[in-house]
């Protein structure tokens, strides 16, 4: 490739970086719905006005890129625990669920935009769950749902498809919103200095805690009442 070529391909990669850096930040902050590509384009520093839809088409192309730059090395690390497991005959529900939360949760240590992504990401919880549950109906793309998705159902054959979904769909927003709102909340410690020996700033206890959590979520026996729902809602 020419020299010139790859200068220019060199400053594209460097554009977009920028752009993802911002607009994540912008949307962690303020909401994805409360930040414009333009005001991304401005926060940016670029001189054409309109570099976001150049490089990304959209806000969900630039939502897309966003996944694109955090998803991947979590869903690589979460299917090579969950291979490991089965490899070992050691595929339990317990084992899925700490496969599943800790990748996610190594982003609270993630200086580059690790805590702006898990704000962000809480956000799309509905999107990921969508990619869990449907894969083909997800507007943004997370790759890697399907291996996380068969050993849940592995590890949950005593819930009906319809209760194991809904819970999934329950367990996403406590991981997801959880982590987000431990975010915040050192946050804000930090801006009231807060001591910081404080016990509420130890994220291992957090994450151990949400693990607890999402596993006695999914793990909680079929009450009569839903048994009794299901058989009117079957056909």
């Amino acid at each position: 490739m020419p020299a010139a070529k790859q200068r220019q391909n060199a400053r594209s990669e460097t554009t977009r970086a920028r752009l993802i850096a911002v607009a994540e930040q912008l949307f962690a902050e303020r909401g994805v719905e409360g930040v414009s590509l333009s005001e991304i384009n401005r926060a940016s520093k670029q001189r054409n006005s309109n570099a976001c839809q150049y490089h990304f088409g959209s806000k969900d192309g630039l939502l897309q890129a966003i996944v694109d730059k955090h998803v991947p090395g979590i869903a690589a690390l979460r299917n090579q625990r969950i291979a490991a497991l089965e490899a070992a005959g050691e595929l339990t529900l317990e084992s899925v669920v700490k496969a599943w939360v800790e990748p996610v949760a190594d982003k609270l240590q993630d200086p580059d935009g690790g805590l702006h992504f898990i704000r962000v990401n809480a956000q799309l919880t509905s999107t990921h769950t969508l990619s869990l549950l449907k894969p083909d109906t997800a507007t943004l793309r997370a790759e890697g749902a399907e291996q996380l998705a068969r050993a849940f159902r592995l590890t949950l054959p005593q819930l009906p498809d319809a209760v194991r979904e809904q819970r999934l769909q329950l367990a996403a927003s406590l991981l997801f919103h959880g982590l987000a709102d431990h975010s915040q909340l050192l946050e804000n410690m930090s801006r009231q200095q807060v001591t910081a020996d404080s016990i509420l700033r130890d994220d291992p206890l957090f994450v151990l805690n949400l693990v607890d959590a999402i596993y006695a979520l999914l793990a909680a026996p079929v009450s009569p009442e839903i048994q009794q729902r299901l058989q009117l809602l079957s056909p």
